[in-house]
């Protein structure tokens, strides 16, 4: 071969290459942002995470974004998967359907505090080959609380289905009336990069109430916004410190991953305005809604100390005892 011929084939293999290398850098790449409505909460506050969801710089039309909230123990308080767009497609693993029951697997609608409820969520692979799925169910109250979570991780066989049933205790603090039950199936927690293989599952029930109740589940969000909101359970310590947040996003085969933190400040629960001082503003705060009770218009979790789901006499002489008080 001749030294122009070497020359001209290794110039075309040069280009060659360069061409193949720059098709691979040059793919779409999805991306998420993720933020909270604020970067410090106290006591029970609501938190809104939200952020969006691009490809190439543009709003993503459709999609999935998985949403994981861990407390300051490392203990994963919720999981949500909230829509960006509308999404479309078919699901290589989905929630086929998901109710609230008993402790044998029969309906049931209505449930007590202080006992624990029962939820089955069907999921099936619709895949010719095995799958890795998380499948989780996590509960919320009226006040959008998360009130626990139950999951499990396992391998499922290609064209079968499960079904998870688990019990999840509701304490005495969760409000009642109208609740919600989300079923959703991951290929990992977002925190260790897995994403919703497909929309979440919801069922409505109710709490210490006659019948079940109506929620209404997460609205259609515009094009690459994605949005959800819950309450800083009151549970035991530490509920003060910093909690970790994992999201995760999912459309058209292409996946996204980010996280962020925000911080519950350490506060006297009586201080509802957060100003390191019980004066007469927090007096009159929990006075003004005595005797109301979850559910009620004039409700907020936030003046409930003790807590129990209503405000009572415990609630007030918390404020009055340490009247006058800073920290």
């Amino acid at each position: 071969m001749s030294k122009m011929k070497i020359s001209v084939y290794v110039f075309l293999v040069v280009i060659s290459m360069a061409l193949m290398t720059n098709s691979v850098f040059s793919q779409p790449k999805l991306e998420i942002t993720v933020s909270t409505n604020k970067s410090s909460y106290g006591y029970r506050e609501s938190v809104t995470v939200y952020g969006n969801v691009t490809l190439e710089g543009q709003p993503v039309e459709d999609g999935l974004v998985g949403i994981q909230i861990d407390d300051p123990a490392n203990r994963t308080i919720a999981l949500r998967t909230v829509p960006h767009g509308v999404p479309l497609g078919s699901w290589t693993v989905e929630v086929i359907s998901v109710i609230s029951c008993d402790g044998s697997g029969n309906p049931k609608s209505n449930f007590n505090r202080k006992t624990f409820a029962y939820f089955q969520a069907t999921v099936k692979n619709n895949a010719v080959s095995s799958r890795n799925v998380l499948v989780s169910i996590s509960i919320y109250d009226i006040d959008l609380t998360p009130i626990g979570i139950a999951w499990e991780q396992l391998v499922l066989l290609p064209e079968a289905q499960t079904t998870f049933m688990p019990a999840i205790y509701i304490n005495e603090w969760v409000s009642t009336g109208s609740a919600l039950a989300c079923a959703n199936v991951y290929t990992d927690w977002p925190k260790n990069n897995g994403y919703p293989y497909c929309p979440e599952k919801t069922v409505s029930f109710s709490i210490t109430t006659t019948t079940a109740a109506v929620y209404l589940n997460e609205p259609a969000q515009a094009d690459g916004y994605y949005e959800g909101t819950f309450r800083i359970p009151p549970q035991e310590a530490p509920y003060s410190g910093t909690y970790f947040v994992a999201v995760s996003a999912f459309s058209a085969g292409w996946k996204a991953f980010q996280n962020t933190t925000f911080t519950v400040e350490y506060e006297v629960p009586a201080d509802f305005d957060h100003n390191h001082e019980i004066e007469i503003y927090d007096v009159i705060k929990v006075t003004s809604i005595y005797g109301a009770k979850s559910g009620d218009p004039n409700w907020n979790p936030e003046i409930d100390l003790k807590p129990d789901g209503a405000i009572g006499i415990y609630d007030v002489v918390r404020v009055t005892g340490i009247y006058g008080t800073t920290y």
